[in-house]
């Protein structure tokens, strides 16, 4: 077959179908070319590495939007049609009835039911059921009465398809009144308006209103081109016989008619202007008799450019050189026409034709020039051509009867009036609006172009850099792997492999950093370059990195005894080694966990993390083959056996990523940052180490309850790692129900130790101990707090709805496991009802200030007083004992807080314990601390002067206390007694020797050197100062016992008062010291021998220091025998005194000394 008859057949199917859908068959065109394209190339779109449209669903997915949005864009537009079409037959029908209304009603019905007609057949002849008033351009045509309207009309060559239906080419009356007719043909829509319309010369303003009305049914419901163009007749026979004046006035009219219809429409309309009955001029009808049909059918006349439209103004003169041209051209004519035409008569009224023709050139500028005025208020009409036609002959005009044709009409409406349809410039505000559309169409345009060129030309340039920087690193990493054995590695240098492995793991990197503009549209190289490279870099972890992880691992085996750790290794060894299925999750965790200890320093930390990354892609890769140390691994399985499977899956449990993730509790994320200011760790570790994740409520949910079983399950699997089967009788269930109650014995063990290790801060002060006290009695308390986070923390009872999710498909065998967890341990149960509130008391925010509180809540009041008391005793200017005594408010508070701290449940009562008795001892070495100062200000250097280096506190010093500072030490109002009564009576406990101090809260005394030297001094004054006698006063009963015979006599002599004893009778004496005689000697003298030889001692204690001469022998409490020995004369004598308290031999003397610190 001919190929031209393929393309006409194809022209005539493009032709009746766009015909058919007229604009939506370009919309066809475009969606259809958009889905073709995503089809085919929407696979290389590209954001980075993210392609939206890489699957054939997501295509598919994405074109069938956009035809679902074509589809909702003509139904859209087919419902706004048929609204519209709808509103203006309506309008036409409301205003038919309003103008039948004032005039004849019969007329109404027949106008209404051929306008039906007519819009009826025009819709079967448009072939559309919406839009068809539309889918024809509109014109109006005017001019004054009998300028030859209709007649150009009727002759004009179109086809009226509406004139067989209605019996006639037009519909009349229609718009409101019946002086206008529509004329509906196959190309457009003509309105011939009535002439007086265009003249309205009538008085009672019936024409105006018309008019106006039309053109604001127009406007109405063809809002965006009312009318396509304006046709203006004007009959050259009133300007050949009319008054000059009132054919201006005509053309005054016309072009007000043609102002108001750009005003009134709001567009710049084209105007036409057509010179009718042009056979009124002589000679025309036989100057053109020749022409044949086609030559009647062309377009006499002119037709300016848009751009001299535009320009008005110069118009006039523009047509002027085309008349002339015009003119010239009749004048060549003429010749040959007058050769032609062999009638004399005929070739007369031809000759005559130009000048007649060249008689309208005046009124003809005239014309164009009033019609092409305008002002800057007012514009000019678009005026686009002038042209000359003949609708018909008149019998006067015709020298010869003949046939009556058209001239110059057919073409003139087909090729240049319904061709310039398009032309009408719009409502400027709408106008403006589609100008906007346009532009941002094409701006839209031009930027996609941009983007699509951009995009290229981006992708090229940061392919090219990426390419240069891959090829770059592939050289970097054939220089650093040159060297590294690959074959019989026996080193575990990873730093050494690491810049190697960087580099070829870096090769696509660039691709990214260069990457500035994101869309490649199919350019972008980084695919291609990527498949290759993870195959090269695979290769290079296999023979770099695997064979020194598993020689790592093979050292760790070796060195190692610890079942958990040489199970891990061994596990990773084999599977790195192909003896084993390999579980890629569990390689990066060991691999991470083996790079963290090899470099844990933070200097290495970007290659811990390289290595981890490389170890992570290596174990989701293809391993080869390796031969592993079996004599090795016989060895770890030897280690490894010793631990049951209940054990191994609890160590998978806690090694699971999701058990790793888990917040740590600790102590100091309890406690808050004030809160830990008041507590420390008794092992000394920071406060902000803890107890792992797993160990909670949430671990405990989340992590143990949903994979105990497949920790249970993969600890069964792992009897290749055993290298023996599992024991006979041992499944999911009970391995997960052993692993389970494993769980709780170490989460009962983790959090007692731990609880165990926290106690509240010893102070060094009281200024210390108060500060810890208001931040413990602070709001919210950090004991609450922290007791708060323990029972939430370890609140492992009743599951529910996490058993029955954990009781699920996946767990089907751990059914017992389960329902041990029901029975989950309580172990801080007492805890948390330490922390409710009485039974039937409302909610806290509801309280009263003086309501009931919790155990843990009374604490609060309790602290607050110890707080306020502390600071008081670092304040106070009050003597020591009312601060400090054991029955001051501080005692009392702090007795309080002990009496609490016994009802509460550990830990807390451990906290507050501690705490009361490190106030107690606080305040108690307070209290010392003031007395020593006071000692120190009152007493000290007054008794270190009196006491130090003198008799009788230093036996053998030769000097004595003077008995006035003896009184003054230890008389009853002496130095002692006083300070005692006054500063250390309320603390010390006399009710016991040794004395001491008061002990904390009942407590046993607390002995103390400085206490002991006030109770020699108290011992001193109960001997030496009887009764409470001002001056001392001791009362010596002596009786002599024996006496040597070589002596005759003896004489005991104690200040003036004798004791002498011959052979005889033994008599005793008592005598008082001190005496009241003025002597201060004591002798001792035997006979013979006299007074010269007499043992004799002087000073205010002689009697003590002769009795420090004889030979002592203790008798009693209140008896001792002093024997005398002189040149081989003895003599002995027994002394006795009125107290148990012997002043010559209290050993309070010889003990004491003066208080230094208390």
């Amino acid at each position: 077959m001919n190929p031209l008859s393929y393309f006409y057949t194809l022209r005539s199917y493009v032709e009746a179908y766009a015909g058919l859908l007229g604009r939506r068959f370009i919309s066809i065109i475009w969606v259809a070319a958009i889905c073709v394209v995503i089809w085919f190339y929407g696979y290389l779109a590209a954001y980075g590495d993210f392609k939206p449209l890489a699957s054939a669903s997501a295509r598919l997915t994405l074109i069938g939007i956009i035809i679902a949005a074509w589809f909702a864009y003509l139904v859209f537009t087919t419902i706004r049609d048929r609204r519209r079409d709808k509103k203006l037959v309506e309008g036409i029908e409301r205003d038919a009835e309003a103008e039948a209304a004032a005039s004849q009603q019969a007329e109404v019905g027949e106008i209404h039911n051929r306008l039906k007609e007519a819009l009826q057949l025009l819709r079967r002849i448009t072939k559309k059921r919406f839009g068809y008033i539309y889918e024809l351009p509109w014109y109006v045509i005017f001019g004054a009465p009998g300028s030859g309207k209709t007649t150009a009309l009727t002759n004009s060559g179109l086809k009226f398809p509406l004139g067989d239906a209605l019996g006639s080419n037009s519909v009349q009356g229609i718009g409101g009144t019946r002086n206008c007719n529509w004329w509906f043909t196959d190309e457009a829509i003509l309105i011939d308006t009535a002439g007086r319309y265009t003249t309205q010369d009538d008085l009672n303003g019936a024409a105006k209103a018309g008019w106006e009305g039309f053109l604001g049914l127009l406007r109405k419901y063809r809002r965006s081109q009312p009318i396509n163009g304006a046709l203006v007749t004007l009959s050259i026979g009133d300007l050949l016989t009319r008054d000059p004046e009132a054919q201006r006035e005509e053309v005054r009219a016309i072009r007000q008619r043609l102002s108001e219809l750009d005003e009134l429409l709001h567009a710049r309309v084209p105007v036409y202007l057509l010179l009718t009955k042009a056979d009124l001029l002589t000679g025309f009808v036989e100057f053109f008799d020749g022409f044949n049909k086609s030559d009647r059918e062309q377009v006499w006349g002119t037709t300016f450019g848009l751009d001299e439209s535009y320009k008005a103004a110069n118009l006039p003169e523009r047509f002027m050189e085309e008349f002339t041209l015009l003119q010239q051209r009749v004048d060549a004519m003429l010749i040959e026409r007058l050769q032609q035409e062999p009638n004399p008569e005929l070739r007369g009224r031809i000759f005559r034709f130009p000048a007649e023709l060249t008689s309208l050139k005046e009124r003809l500028h005239e014309v164009v020039t009033e019609l092409c005025s305008g002002s800057k208020l007012v514009e000019a009409p678009l005026l686009r051509g002038i042209y000359f036609a003949s609708g018909t002959q008149r019998e006067e005009t015709v020298a010869v009867p003949r046939m009556r044709r058209s001239y110059f009409l057919p073409r003139l409406f087909k090729e240049v009036i319904f061709g310039e349809a398009s032309l009408v410039a719009r409502d400027k505000r709408l106008s403006g609006r589609q100008l906007l559309f346009r532009r941002a169409a094409y701006a839209s345009a031009v930027l996609l172009l941009a983007v699509v060129l951009t995009s290229w030309t981006a992708t090229y340039i940061q392919n090219t850099t990426a390419l240069a920087a891959a090829e770059r690193r592939i050289d970097a990493y054939e220089q650093l792997a040159r060297g590294v054995p690959v074959r019989d590695v026996s080193d575990a240098d990873f730093l050494r492999i690491l810049p190697a492995l960087d580099n070829l793991a870096a090769v696509t990197t660039d691709f990214s950093k260069t990457r500035v503009w994101p869309v490649s549209l199919g350019l972008d190289q980084e695919g291609k370059v990527a498949s290759r490279q993870r195959e090269a870099y695979q290769r290079a972890l296999n023979a770099l990195l695997l064979p020194r992880m598993l020689v790592q691992l093979q050292k760790d085996m070796a060195e190692t005894t610890d079942v958990t750790r040489t199970f891990d290794a061994l596990k990773l060894y084999g599977m790195l080694g192909g003896l084993g299925p390999m579980d890629a999750d569990f390689a990066s965790l060991e691999a991470e966990d083996m790079f963290t200890k090899l470099y844990p320093d933070e200097g290495r930390a970007a290659a811990r993390k390289a290595l981890i990354a490389h170890a992570n892609v290596m174990a989701r890769g293809a391993l080869p083959p390796i031969e592993l140390d079996k004599t090795l691994i016989a060895k770890a399985r030897d280690i490894i056996r010793s631990q049951n499977i209940a054990s191994r899956a609890y160590d998978i449990l806690a090694e699971y990523r999701e058990s790793r993730a888990l917040p740590a509790w600790s102590p100091a994320g309890a406690l808050g940052p004030l809160g830990e200011q008041a507590f420390e760790r008794t092992s000394k570790a920071p406060l902000s180490e803890g107890i792992p994740g797993l160990f909670s409520a949430t671990g405990y949910r989340t992590v143990v309850l949903t994979g105990i079983t497949d920790a249970a399950r993969e600890a069964l699997d792992e009897q290749w790692v055993r290298g023996d089967p599992n024991p006979a009788g041992v499944t999911v269930d009970t391995v997960a129900q052993a692993t389970l109650q494993l769980y709780f014995d170490t989460f009962e063990q983790r959090w007692s130790t731990i609880l165990a290790d926290i106690r509240v801060k010893p102070s060094q002060t009281i200024g210390d101990a108060a500060e810890t006290t208001r931040i413990l009695a602070g709001k919210p308390g950090p004991v609450e707090t922290i007791t708060k986070s323990i029972v939430a923390t370890t609140d492992l009872r009743g599951p529910g709805a996490e058993i029955a999710s954990a009781a699920s498909d996946s767990l089907p065998a751990s059914t017992t496991a389960l329902a041990s967890a029901a029975n989950a341990p309580d172990p801080f149960g007492r805890l948390r009802e330490a922390l409710k509130a009485p039974a039937g008391q409302s909610p806290p925010a509801e309280q009263p200030k003086d309501a009931p509180r919790s155990e843990i809540g009374q604490l609060e009041p309790i602290l607050q007083r110890v707080q306020e008391q502390l600071s008081r005793a670092t304040t106070s200017t009050a003597e020591v004992a009312k601060v400090f005594d054991v029955d001051s408010q501080l005692t009392d508070a702090n007795q309080d807080l002990l009496q609490q701290a016994r009802k509460l449940p550990a830990p807390v009562d451990t906290w507050m314990a501690g705490l009361a008795a490190d106030v107690g001892s606080l305040a108690v070495k307070s209290a010392r601390s003031r007395i020593s100062d006071a000692w120190a200000a009152e007493g000290a250097g007054f008794c270190s002067n009196v006491v130090t280096g003198r008799y009788p506190f230093e036996r053998k010093s030769p000097r004595d206390v003077a008995m006035s500072d003896f009184i003054r030490l230890f008389g009853p109002e002496g130095l002692f007694k006083t300070f005692f009564k006054e500063k250390l009576e309320a603390f010390v406990d006399t009710s016991a020797s040794p004395w001491g101090w008061k002990g904390t809260f009942g407590a046993a005394s607390i002995p103390s050197t400085a206490i002991a030297q006030f109770e020699n001094a108290d011992k001193i004054n109960r001997a030496f100062f009887p009764a409470g006698s001002d001056n001392p006063s001791i009362t010596i009963n002596v009786k002599p016992v024996s006496l040597t015979e070589a002596a005759s006599a003896v004489m005991l002599e104690i200040e003036g008062e004798r004791v002498v004893y011959f052979h005889g009778p033994i008599q005793s004496k008592s005598i008082t010291w001190p005496s009241t005689e003025a002597s201060n000697a004591s002798r001792l003298a035997f006979q013979p021998g006299g007074w010269q030889q007499a043992l004799t001692e002087n000073g205010d204690w002689s009697p003590f220091r002769l009795f420090d001469d004889a030979d002592i022998a203790i008798q009693g409490d209140d008896l001792f025998r002093a024997k005398f020995q002189q040149d081989g004369q003895a003599a002995e004598f027994d002394v006795q005194f009125g107290s148990v308290l012997n002043p010559f031999r209290l050993e309070a003397l010889g003990a004491f000394s003066c208080p230094a610190q208390f």
